[in-house]
């Protein structure tokens, strides 16, 4: 990972959880630190080297997240682009460490191979299946509450409605929940998908909308990708399925999936009069902006 890494100087807190995993060693731990959007994170994510090998324990301060991300590793089978999970102790994961970086800053090839990692998932649990439902419908329920912040905004209001009326309509698929170039990891051949606590079910467009939405070529966005990259992910990753809806759906799904991340950060300022309209709401508002006429033309 990009990631920083800092080491801790007291293991203690740690140490009765990597037994729990590992047995008894000597190990040391360094904790994943990053900088995203203007804000130093520190995050309940270790690094632990204990003898020649290499782990990461993840510790959650929210159970139902550790749950849900249980539940989801146990569908992964051992070929697909995932950590390998070692075990679980109280409210804590251990998985082997993957090398390589994440994708703030993305090329062809690591773009490429995203695509191919997130096609592989949604192969394995094809669109053309059917379902439980309760995750899909939480993420729509949630959605349809986001419609009121656009209610003097006539012309995204409107596209948000079209958005959530294909929403329920959309295929589901096996979805990371928060998939961000944050949370890919490229050791220079393959893309491994970290970070499955908001995992579950969902309509298949939301995670593409989320890893597209957010990268740009503009300093407010996060992450850099191209708008060339962003046609080559799509490529990619349409070519790659082996059950799939005709390209014209896929790519309206795509679209209205990136128009919900937009509406997301445009809501966030709407709701709250007081929040300075600074240059990320401009540049999101305005592509939004964009996004509905074309959505509704």
């Amino acid at each position: 990972m990009s990631a920083v890494l800092e080491r801790l100087s007291d293991i203690a807190p740690l140490r009765d959880t990597v037994r729990a995993i590992l047995g008894p060693c000597v190990f040391s731990a360094y904790r994943f630190t990053d900088d995203v959007a203007g804000e130093h994170k520190r995050y309940e994510v270790f690094e632990i080297v204990c003898g020649d090998g290499t782990f990461v324990l993840k510790r959650y301060d929210n159970p139902k997240r550790f749950e849900i991300e249980k539940s989801v590793y146990a569908r992964f089978s051992p070929e697909l682009p995932v950590p390998r999970v070692l075990g679980f102790a109280e409210n804590a994961m251990f998985t082997l460490f993957v090398p390589g970086k994440d994708l703030k800053e993305m090329t062809d090839a690591s773009v490429s191979a995203a695509a191919l990692s997130v096609a592989q998932i949604i192969n394995t649990f094809p669109l053309e299946c059917a379902y439980d439902r309760k995750d899909a419908d939480a993420e729509i329920a949630y959605r349809e509450k986001r419609l009121a912040s656009l209610r003097d905004e006539p012309l995204l209001y409107a596209a948000y409605e079209l958005f959530l009326s294909r929403l329920k309509e959309m295929p589901l698929t096996l979805a990371n929940g928060d998939f961000l170039p944050i949370n890919c990891i490229y050791d220079g051949t393959r893309v491994y998908i970290i970070d499955w606590e908001y995992g579950g079910f969902l309509p298949y467009a939301l995670d593409i909308g989320r890893f597209l939405a957010h990268s740009g070529e503009h300093r407010v966005f996060p992450y850099r990708m191209t708008e060339a990259q962003k046609v080559l992910f799509c490529d990619r990753l349409y070519e790659a399925l082996s059950e799939k809806p005709p390209r014209s759906v896929f790519d309206r799904d795509v679209q209205l999936a990136v128009f919900d991340e937009w509406i997301m950060v445009v809501g966030s300022y709407l709701r709250d009069p007081s929040q300075k309209r600074d240059e990320t709401f401009s540049v999101y508002y305005e592509k939004a902006e964009a996004l509905a006429k074309e959505l509704l033309s």
